[in-house]
């Protein structure tokens, strides 16, 4: 293992250790280097255990006598571990581990094709190809706004380095070209109250910064992430950037983000022919004011959804104005229910004693909560409560507006699953609400009462919806008005029951194939992980 010497971020000298050839943790043998920067570096690598299976593996370049560095490489597993598993739009992390020089290291999916700043140093986008990957950009931000689960709250992240190097097009098979967004080392939870804020200085891009981000405020929110885009968004369909600037300094990229009206599209690059609409919605994206920009990604991906639907059936931009920036619609930024209070509810007394299962909307201060309460025996409980748990929707929206949210308790070993049904009627105002808040809110909290002792609820997890999932709900619900059902309600039911029992199988294989995919379990190695992740901020 040879050593070298470079300078970390504050011009002093570091020793690095070339792990090329090395075989970390009995099963990751490193192969060649293939990225570096300031704090790590980025390696590819086979996983032994997995038949050679190429993998990257990033190495932090300081051991873990840097209590500061550990904790930032830390959050960035711990975020990254949660989000990548979520959405196929962030990259995976697969493991973690420390080298015999006490260097943390962690191991996540290797990825073939290119970053954005490759593409573009080509050429602009075209339109169809700026819709795709800015969607797919969208989706994975959103789920990074939607937010992780640490001790049974919603922390949502904020990305910080939104740029063309941190969004990776590769190619799938099946699925064509996969965004992906990688690099969650500047990170932030948004809230406060976990005092997990390690933002005393500047870290950032300092062409893609937003102007409350260089001015170090502490509140920082998801339309930070916005205005980054909007950046990107305007690189990637002129080639250029939207700001000029003398020099390189902070001072003078502060004061091009700060008051630099950004020029139009069209001055920029007058060979681009842009809908008027989707300048619009970079310009607002653009904006100085947190307050003047779309508020959540949800708002983006709804004005993406309907260019994209207008440029298929001949837009023009004479008709551009046709698509109004609004979205029914919003992101709700924090949990406002913890599962600690949940514990204190009672099951409700008009509700039998028998194994049953509802949706419950719980409200707050602020708002409403979704949840969903199932009676189960106890042993059943007990059973699957550090088991895999799995959401679906199922619907048939052409004919009649209801969905049928499963929620699915797996257990591999041995081998049980529970099946959690409900029918939503789109029709009817109950439906509509909670079909709606999931899709605000992102998540739901499960609450299991035991028959045998049924007065109080006996343990509660929470489950996030993917990005993807909480579109499909939006999707329902605007196609759910104005409804012109085909048939009736107990129809529509029966039909969704026969689809249910025929997708049984592939929803098991795919909680399967997700549970297989992880090395070493991602329920044990993630809980192990939380547990230092803890102790690393708790003597901070």
């Amino acid at each position: 293992m040879s050593l070298s010497k470079v300078e970390n971020m504050v011009g002093q000298k570091v020793e690095l250790y070339d792990y090329i050839g090395q075989l970390l943790n009995n099963r990751y043998l490193i192969r060649d280097l293939i990225g570096k920067g300031g704090m790590s570096r980025v390696y590819l690598a086979e996983d032994t255990a997995k038949g050679g299976m190429p993998i990257a593996v990033k190495v932090l370049s300081f051991n873990l006598a840097n209590q500061h560095m550990s904790q930032r490489f830390a959050r960035e597993i711990f975020i990254g571990a949660q989000l990548g598993r979520k959405s196929k739009h962030i990259v995976r992390i697969l493991s973690y581990g420390v080298t015999e020089d006490k260097t943390p290291f962690y191991v996540m999916e290797y990825l073939q094709g290119k970053n954005l700043k490759q593409i573009l140093k080509i050429q602009p986008l075209t339109i169809s190809k700026f819709l795709e990957i800015c969607n797919q950009i969208c989706l994975g931000l959103q789920c990074a706004h939607q937010g992780i689960s640490l001790k049974g709250e919603i922390y949502p992240i904020v990305h910080r380095d939104i740029k063309p190097e941190n969004i990776f097009i590769t190619e799938d098979s099946r699925q064509g070209e996969i965004v992906k967004i990688l690099d969650f080392g500047i990170a932030k939870f948004l809230t406060e109250r976990s005092g997990m804020t390690l933002t005393d200085s500047f870290i950032g891009s300092l062409p893609y910064c937003s102007p409350e981000h260089m001015e170090g405020r502490k509140l920082l929110d998801v339309r930070s992430d916005i205005y980054s885009l909007g950046v990107l968004m305007f690189e990637m369909l002129t080639g250029k950037h939207p700001f000029q600037t003398k020099s390189n300094s902070f001072g003078t990229w502060y004061q091009a983000h700060r008051f630099q009206i950004p020029p139009t599209l069209e001055e920029v690059n007058p060979q681009v022919k842009i809908p008027q609409v989707l300048e619009k919605i970079v310009m607002s994206c653009l904006a100085k004011e947190v307050s003047d920009r779309p508020q959540n990604i949800n708002q983006i991906l709804e004005y993406l959804k309907k260019l994209n639907l207008q440029i298929n059936d001949g837009f023009s931009s004479k008709n551009s104005d046709s698509i109004k920036l609004s979205c029914p619609v919003q992101l709700v930024p924090a949990t406002l229910l913890s599962e600690k209070e949940c514990l204190q509810k009672n099951w409700p007394k008009n509700k039998p004693i028998a194994p049953i299962g509802f949706p419950h909307l719980l409200q707050t201060t602020e708002r409403a909560i979704p949840t969903f309460w199932a009676m189960l025996p106890k042993q059943e409980i007990t059973r699957f409560l550090d088991k895999i748990h799995g959401t679906e929707f199922i619907s048939k929206m052409n004919i009649y507006p209801m969905l049928l949210w499963v929620t699915v308790l797996y257990d591999t070993q041995p081998y049980m699953t529970k099946w959690l049904p409900y029918f939503l009627d789109l029709k009817d105002n109950k439906g509509q609400n909670i079909a709606r808040t999931l899709a605000e809110v992102g998540y739901y909290h499960l609450l299991f009462f035991a028959i045998e002792d049924p007065t109080r609820c006996a343990h509660v997890t929470t489950l996030s919806l993917t990005a993807n999932q909480r579109q499909q709900l939006i999707d329902c619900l605007d196609m759910s008005q104005p409804s012109n059902e085909l048939i009736l309600s107990n129809q529509a039911k029966n039909l969704l029951k026969t689809d249910y029992e025929k997708l049984k199988l592939d929803i098991l294989r795919k909680l399967a194939a997700d549970h297989k995919s992880e090395p070493e379990g991602f329920k044990n190695w993630m809980d192990k992980f939380l547990e230092m992740f803890l102790k690393l901020f708790s003597r901070s």
